[in-house]
């Protein structure tokens, strides 16, 4: 995947409320650009920001860069795991910069409804004017318990798909 342009992270960041104990979680297997400007952010807003590194060499390549940091933490993220539930907290908002497999998309997207807040949001980053990709994610999102999905088109390269999870809903 192609690294995330700075001005398209910044067009996002309004998304992210200013409260108290806001948590944001971060599922990615390379660039370094969207998890330096989440953590920026996060920083900066007394917010927490944990980075779910899915690829070994990705997370070996960063992992020291977060090691001073109170409010970022860093994981070596294993997507097979069955449960992504970690010391028992959950996101407000979730971002999704990986590149996940059509088999892999459905039970990424269940195991993530358990760990975002009711109400919560997901953030999955689609190349930009993939038309097939997006509407692939969309109806996934819709079947496993996801509402009020759109696109957010945030530059040349990039498209994000915003959608919510409910509360009550789903597993």
């Amino acid at each position: 995947m192609k690294d995330i342009e700075i001005d398209e992270i910044k067009k996002l960041l309004p998304i992210i409320k200013q409260a108290p104990l806001v948590r944001v979680g971060h599922f990615s297997d390379h660039g370094e650009t969207l998890s330096s400007v989440l953590s920026s952010f996060c920083i900066e807003n007394d917010h927490d920001y944990i980075l779910n590194c899915t690829d070994d060499e990705y997370f070996n390549k960063i992992q020291n860069k977060y090691i001073e940091m109170q409010k970022c933490r860093i994981k070596n993220f294993n997507l097979k795991r069955p449960n992504y539930m970690l010391q028992g907290k959950f996101y407000d908002y979730l971002f999704v910069s990986i590149d996940l497999n059509t088999e892999g998309r459905e039970s990424f997207l269940q195991k993530c409804h358990k760990v975002i807040k009711n109400a919560g949001l997901i953030l999955i980053f689609v190349p930009h004017n993939d038309h097939i990709l997006a509407s692939s994610w969309k109806m996934l999102l819709d079947e496993n318990y996801y509402v009020a999905t759109s696109t957010i088109d945030v530059g040349n390269t990039w498209d994000v798909i915003i959608s919510k999870k409910m509360h009550g809903w789903g597993g």
